[in-house]
C-alpha cells in the first residue's frame, strides 16, 4: 500500500470514527432526554400518588362521619314515627272539621268578601282582595334550570372592535421575591364593552337667503336633519321618543334628563306622530295580509277616564291602538268587514266574535280557568279527575307550536290530541264548572283547533300578553294619557318603534332616519326603511 493510498484510508477511517462519535453523542443526548422525561413522569406520578392518598384519607373520614350521622338520624327517625302518627290523626280531624265548616257556609250562603264582580273573568285590577303568593310559587326561583350549562359570554373579534389597545408594559415585581424580572410570553385577549356618555351639541346655522330674479320669491336652503322650524334635531328627538314610548321612562324623567320642558316634549312627539301617520295606516293595511295575528287588550286612562289599549302583533309588525272603548268595533276597524285568511289568536272576549277571520282561543287562558276551578272547589273529585285528564292535552297542544315534524306527521299527531280533547269534553259531567268548560269546545270547535292545520299557528296568546306588559307598566306609573291627541300620538309612535324592534332593527336610529327622510320629502314611503317590500307612495 502506497503512502498516498494509506493516507486516503486514514482519512476515511477518521471520517467514519467521527460519524460514529456523533452517532454515539446523539444517542447519549437522547438517553439523557429520556432520563429527564422519565424523572419528570416519576415526579408527576409521585405527586398524583400523594394526592390520591390524601383523597383516600378524606374519604375515609367522610365515610366515618356519614356513618355517625346515619346512626343519629336513625335514632331521630324512631322518635319521629310516633309524632307522624299523631300528626296524621290531627290532620284527619282538621279535614273533617273543615268539611263541616264549608258545608255550613254553603248552607248559610255566606260571602267571604273576596268574590270578584265577574267570577273567573274578573280582571286583577278589579279584585277586592288579592291573595299573597303561595309557598310553592315562592320556591320557584327565576333563571335557568339546575344543571343548565348556559350560553356563556359572547365576546367579539378584533375586527369588530372599535379600538384595539395593546398592554405591553411590564407588571410590578413578582411576589416570589426573585427580582429577576419578567419574560414576555403569548398575547392574551380580553374583550371589554365600555360606555361613552352621550352629549348634546349646539349648532348655529347661518343660511343665505336667495331671491328669485324673475318673481322675487325669497327662500333659503332647509336646515338638515331637523323638523321645519324645530329647535331640537332629529337625533335627540328620536332618542327622547324611544326613551318614553319604547323603554318606558316617564315624560318627566326624560324632560329633566335633557333639560327641556314637558310641554315641548309632547309637542315634538305630536309633530313626529303626524309625520308618521301615513306609515301607521300602511302598517294597518299590512296587518290584514299576515297569516297570524295575536290580539289582546288592557285597561288605559285618558284624562282620568276609562280607556283601553289594544295590541295586534306578530313576528313581522306590532300595531297599538288606544281608544275610549273596548267595543268590538275597534277590532272590526283593524280587520275590516271583508273575509280574511288571517288566524287571530286571542282570549274568548266577545269583541272578536264578529270578525270575519279564523279565530283561535288561547289555551293558556283555559289552563288558568282550570286552575281557578280547582282552587274554588278543592274537594270535588270530579273536577280533580277532569283536570288531570285535560291539562296534559292542552299543554301538548301548546307544545306543538313550531314543531319540526313534516306536515302530514304533524297533522296526524295534532288530530289525535284534538280527538282526545273532544272525547273528554263530550263526556257527561255533573259539575256546572266542568260543563261550562266543556261547552267552550262543544259550541265553538272552529275557534279551538286552528292550530291543528299548521305548526305555525300557536295555541296560546303569550306573544300579545308580553307585548302589552310595557303598556300596563306605563299606565301604572304615568296614569295613561291626558287627551285624545296624546292617545293617538302614543299609538303611532309605539307602533313604529315596536315594529322596528320586532323586525330586528335599532328603533332609535330607524326613527331618526325616518324623520330625516320625511323632513326632506313628507311623501317619502317609510315602509322600505322597516324592511317591507312595497310600492312607493309617490307611485
Amino acid at each position: 500500500m502506497t503512502a498516498q493510498n494509506y493516507g486516503a484510508y486514514l482519512h476515511r477511517r477518521i471520517a467514519e470514527l467521527e460519524q460514529a462519535k456523533e452517532s454515539l453523542f446523539d444517542r447519549l443526548q437522547a438517553a439523557k432526554n429520556e432520563e429527564d422525561s422519565s424523572f419528570n413522569r416519576f415526579k408527576q406520578e409521585e405527586r398524583q400518588r400523594l394526592t390520591l392518598e390524601l383523597q383516600v384519607r378524606e374519604l375515609r373520614d367522610s365515610v366515618a362521619f356519614q356513618q355517625a350521622e346515619n346512626r343519629r338520624l336513625q335514632n331521630l327517625m324512631s322518635e319521629h314515627v310516633t309524632l307522624l302518627d299523631e300528626l296524621d290523626k290531627v290532620r284527619c280531624e282538621l279535614k273533617l272539621e273543615r268539611r263541616k265548616n264549608r258545608r255550613l257556609e254553603k248552607e248559610l250562603n255566606r260571602r267571604t268578601g273576596k268574590e270578584g264582580y265577574f267570577g273567573l273573568a274578573t280582571p286583577s285590577a278589579l279584585r277586592i282582595n288579592k291573595p299573597g303568593a303561595t309557598a310553592d310559587n315562592r320556591e320557584k326561583k327565576g333563571g335557568a334550570k339546575v344543571g343548565h350549562t348556559g350560553h356563556g359570554r359572547k365576546d367579539f373579534s378584533i375586527t369588530e372592535a372599535d379600538e384595539v389597545i395593546v398592554l405591553d408594559r411590564e407588571p410590578p415585581p413578582c411576589d416570589c421575591g426573585c427580582h429577576r424580572g419578567w419574560m414576555a410570553g403569548e398575547i392574551r385577549e380580553h374583550c371589554v364593552i365600555e360606555r361613552i356618555p352621550a352629549r348634546t351639541e349646539k349648532r348655529f346655522y347661518l343660511k343665505t337667503e336667495f331671491a328669485c330674479i324673475g318673481c322675487g320669491q325669497r327662500t333659503t336652503m332647509p336646515t338638515p336633519n331637523v323638523i321645519p322650524n324645530g329647535l331640537y334635531g332629529n337625533s335627540i328627538v328620536a332618542h327622547l321618543l324611544a326613551e318614553h314610548y319604547l323603554h318606558g321612562l316617564t315624560a318627566g324623567n326624560v324632560s329633566r334628563r335633557e333639560n327641556i320642558h314637558e310641554g315641548t316634549f309632547f309637542q315634538m312627539a305630536a309633530r313626529c306622530a303626524a309625520m308618521l301617520k301615513p306609515t301607521f295606516e300602511q302598517l294597518l293595511v299590512k296587518l290584514r295580509s299576515c297569516e297570524i295575528v295575536h290580539a289582546d287588550e288592557t285597561g288605559w286612562r285618558n284624562d282620568g277616564c276609562k280607556a283601553f289599549g289594544w295590541i295586534f302583533a306578530n313576528s313581522e309588525l306590532t300595531l297599538f291602538l288606544f281608544r275610549d272603548t273596548r267595543s268590538g268595533k275597534v277590532a272590526r276597524g283593524v280587520f275590516g268587514d271583508d273575509p280574511l285568511e288571517v288566524n287571530v289568536i286571542s282570549d274568548r272576549y266577545k269583541g272578536y266574535d264578529k270578525l270575519k277571520v279564523n279565530r283561535q282561543y288561547c289555551y293558556t287562558h283555559l289552563l288558568r280557568d282550570l286552575k281557578k276551578l280547582e282552587k274554588d272547589f278543592p274537594d270535588e273529585p270530579e273536577i280533580a279527575a277532569f283536570s288531570v285528564e285535560i291539562k296534559p292535552l292542552l299543554k301538548s297542544a301548546i307544545a306543538m307550536y313550531k314543531s319540526p315534524l313534516p306536515l302530514p306527521e304533524y297533522r296526524r299527531i295534532a288530530e289525535e290530541i284534538k280527538d282526545k280533547i273532544m272525547a273528554s269534553c263530550n263526556r257527561e259531567a255533573n259539575h256546572p264548572g266542568i260543563q261550562h268548560f266543556q261547552n267552550i269546545f262543544r259550541e265553538h270547535p272552529e275557534r279551538c283547533f286552528q292550530w291543528v292545520k299548521s305548526p305555525n299557528i300557536p295555541a296560546e296568546n303569550n306573544f300579545a300578553e308580553r307585548g302589552l306588559r310595557p303598556s300596563v307598566i306605563a299606565r301604572k306609573i304615568s296614569f295613561g294619557s291626558q287627551s285624545d291627541r296624546g292617545m293617538h300620538t302614543r299609538e303611532i309612535l309605539m307602533t313604529f318603534l315596536y315594529t322596528a324592534r320586532t323586525r330586528g332593527l335599532d328603533p332609535t336610529s330607524t326613527l331618526e332616519h325616518a324623520l330625516n327622510l320625511l323632513c326632506r320629502n313628507p311623501t317619502t314611503d317609510i315602509l322600505p326603511l322597516l324592511g317591507f317590500v312595497t310600492a312607493s307612495r309617490n307611485d
